[in-house]
C-alpha cells in the first residue's frame, strides 16, 4: 500500500493554509465583481471578467479545499462526507418547501443568496453534529 500524499500535521497545516488563502481570494473576487456589477457597466466585457473572476475565485476555494480533504485521515472524511449530505438534503428540503410555499403565495421570491448561504450555514453546523456524534 503506497499513498502518494503527504500527510501530517505540517502538510495538513499547509494545506490548510491553501483552503484560507483561497477562501480570501474568493472573497475578494466576489466583493470586486459585486461592486463593478452593482454599476451595471455596458461593456460585456467587463461583466465577462467579473463573471469569470468571482467563478474563478470560488473554483480556487474548491480545488484547495478538495486538496486539503485528501490528506485528511478516513475519520475526517467522513464527517466532511456527512456534513455535505446533511447540508445538501436540508437545502433541497427547504428550497422545495419554498417552491410550494411561493406557489402557494405564502412567501415572495427568494433569493439565491439566501439559498446559497443557507447551504454553507448547514454544511459548518453539520460537520460540528457529525465530529460530535462520531467522538
Amino acid at each position: 500500500m503506497s499513498d502518494t500524499t503527504a500527510v501530517g500535521p505540517r502538510s495538513n497545516l499547509r494545506q490548510a493554509g491553501w483552503v484560507a488563502g483561497a477562501l480570501l481570494l474568493w472573497a475578494v473576487a466576489m466583493v470586486v465583481a459585486g461592486r463593478v456589477l452593482d454599476d451595471h457597466p455596458s461593456s460585456v466585457w467587463l461583466r465577462g471578467a467579473m463573471v469569470a473572476a468571482a467563478v474563478g475565485g470560488f473554483s480556487a476555494w474548491v480545488a484547495a479545499l478538495v486538496r486539503f480533504l485528501q490528506t485528511q485521515d478516513e475519520f475526517a472524511k467522513r464527517v466532511h462526507l456527512i456534513a455535505l449530505a446533511l447540508a445538501f438534503m436540508v437545502t433541497m428540503t427547504a428550497m422545495v418547501a419554498g417552491d410550494v410555499l411561493q406557489a402557494a403565495g405564502f412567501i415572495g421570491d427568494v433569493s439565491l443568496d439566501t439559498i446559497w448561504m443557507t447551504m454553507l450555514a448547514v454544511w459548518w453546523l453539520s460537520m460540528i453534529a457529525a465530529a460530535r456524534y462520531y467522538r
